[in-house]
This record gives C-alpha cells, structure tokens and sequence, in this order.
C-alpha cells in the first residue's frame, strides 16, 4: 500500500469515527416539532410580568409602581370587572405562580401580552389557570388593562364582583 492510500485510508477512518462520536451526542427532535427561541420582547415582559407577580406575592406596595392609575381588570363572564384596588386585594390571596407560553405584539405605544398563569391560592391550596392578555404602555413601562378568563375546569371565577345596589 502506498503512503497517499494509507493516508486516505487514516483520513477517511477519522471522518467516520468523529461522525460516529458526536452522531451519539445528538438528540433528534421529533418529526414536526418546532424550536422557540426567546425574543427580547419576551424576555422584557416575562421579567415585568414576574416582578409584577413577585411585588403582589411579598405584599409590597410596588405592584402600584407598575400598574397603571387607571388600571382594570376584565373578565371572561359577561361584563364582570375590577378596578386596581379591588383587584390587589383579590389577588393577594393567592400563594404561587406560574407563567407559560408568553407571547407579545408590539402595537405603537403598546404591547399585548399573553400568557397562561398557573396559580395556587388560599389555605387549601387551590389550584387555578387562567389565561391573560395585559396591555402595557410602553411609553410609561404601566400595565394599563388585564384580560381574565379563568381556564380551570371548575370555571369558578375569583374575579368576578358582586355588584352593589345604592
């Protein structure tokens, strides 16, 4: 065997085994999954939407520096709303959470984000998910308006508000 067959011989047994090598560090994705990349966008609101949540959780004041003075919540049942302090006080019952699936759009002045919150609330550890759509102004980094509509299978809402009679 001549020194150029050896050599291609080497070459083409080192191509093989280093394909071998990292073929087996390779992890296949199934057929039709999609990889997520993160956006900056949606790292910006994830880190606003968790601090938001971690001011209520630790019953600080700080939920007032991020939200809106007119600030509101919506339910999916009928017409029910709420305003901000309302809202504080009803939310302050509930122990954990959790975001997915956040996404945003951008719209001149404003961002629409939306997420599932999973949440666990009260003494006897209720679980809930709700899915949410926040409206913050950009230009003031406030969340203006919140969408509810509760995706639990008891579809018991806690936001809904029992109208008064003057």
């Amino acid at each position: 065997m001549s020194k150029k067959a050896i050599h291609n011989y080497l070459f083409t047994a080192m191509l093989l085994l280093s394909g071998a090598a990292i073929g087996e560090n390779m992890v296949l994705a199934p057929p039709g999954f999609i990889a997520q990349t993160v956006t900056r966008d949606v790292a910006e609101y994830t880190a606003q939407e968790q601090d938001l949540m971690a001011a209520i959780k630790a019953k600080e004041n700080q939920p007032n520096l991020l939200l809106a003075d007119d600030f509101e919540v919506w339910t999916g049942q009928g017409s029910d709303w709420q305003s901000k302090s309302e809202w504080l006080q009803t939310i302050q019952q509930q122990s954990n959470f959790t975001i997915r699936n956040l996404s945003v759009r951008l719209m001149d002045d404003f961002a629409v984000v939306s997420f599932s919150l999973e949440t666990v609330q009260g003494r006897h550890n209720k679980h809930s998910t709700q899915f949410i759509v926040d409206l913050w102004r950009k230009s003031t980094n406030k969340l203006s308006v919140r969408y509810v509509s509760d995706l639990s299978p008891s579809n018991s809402s806690s936001l809904s508000r029992q109208d008064k009679k003057i």
